[in-house]
């Protein structure tokens, strides 16, 4: 055999273990993000719920003397607080290997995700993955 062949066979080799590597690499990044995701998603949670508790009482306790100033930065970032729960939504979407229907489902079911929060998940579901309705006939 020629010299050249067992470079290339050296080089294939090479190849292969560097693909195995990066493939382990990948998945173990993929993890990381979708934990990370989920962590987001509980502290942008609990951000949003601190935030619009913190407007209702606001409202409660000032209502003689409601400063208007006041109200609107609470309002906004209420909205900002709303935006950022929205976001962390889309991502796990993005990071999650399955997103359907019967996965937002389950979500809620083990208590990952509240029930009041799944419409938010559903809205992101693509149109044909939406569970077909037996008795509901859907039109072009």
């Amino acid at each position: 055999m020629d010299p050249s062949n067992y470079i290339g066979i050296a080089v294939g080799i090479i190849g292969i273990v560097y693909a195995v590597y990066e493939n382990r690499t990948k998945k173990k990044l993929s993890n990381y993000i979708r934990a990370q995701n989920w962590h987001l998603y509980s502290k942008a949670n609990n951000a949003s719920g601190s935030v619009q508790l913190a407007l209702n009482k606001y409202k409660e306790m000032s209502q003689d003397c409601i400063n208007p100033e006041a109200l609107e930065w609470l309002s906004k970032a209420d909205a900002f607080s709303q935006d950022v729960f929205k976001d962390v939504i889309r991502q796990i979407q993005v990071s999650e290997p399955v997103f359907d229907y019967k996965t937002i489902k389950r979500w809620v079911a083990e208590g990952r995700v509240a029930a009041k929060h799944a419409p938010h998940f559903k809205m992101l579901i693509p149109a044909n993955q939406l569970p077909e309705r037996d008795s509901v006939e859907r039109r072009p």
